[in-house]
């Protein structure tokens, strides 16, 4: 199949997600795979509850952005990683 241009579409390669979780859910390890991508130095373990405590908290709280990185009580570089995944995942997923 060809588009406009009239050459073949680039293919997906077989790791990539095309898709996020769906309106109102929230995806631990696709997160996870999203903060680890910013803080590579971080296990998936260590990604999923990092991104589940800062999920809780937004769902919760209604916390984003800073107020969220604090509220994380981490390193203020690792806080803001994790509280941007998830004001991030939350603005493409819930506020849709």
């Amino acid at each position: 199949m060809t588009h406009a241009g009239g050459t073949d579409p680039k293919p997906y390669s077989t790791g990539e997600r095309v898709f996020g979780p769906p309106n109102g859910t929230f995806d631990a390890d696709w997160a996870a795979t999203a903060l680890r991508s910013n803080r590579p130095e971080l296990d998936h373990a260590t990604s999923v509850r990092l991104v589940e405590k800062a999920w809780d908290l937004l769902r919760s709280q209604g916390l984003r952005g800073s107020e969220l990185a604090e509220a994380l009580n981490l390193e203020p570089g690792l806080a803001s990683a994790v509280s941007d995944v998830a004001t991030e995942t939350a603005r493409f997923y819930l506020d849709r």
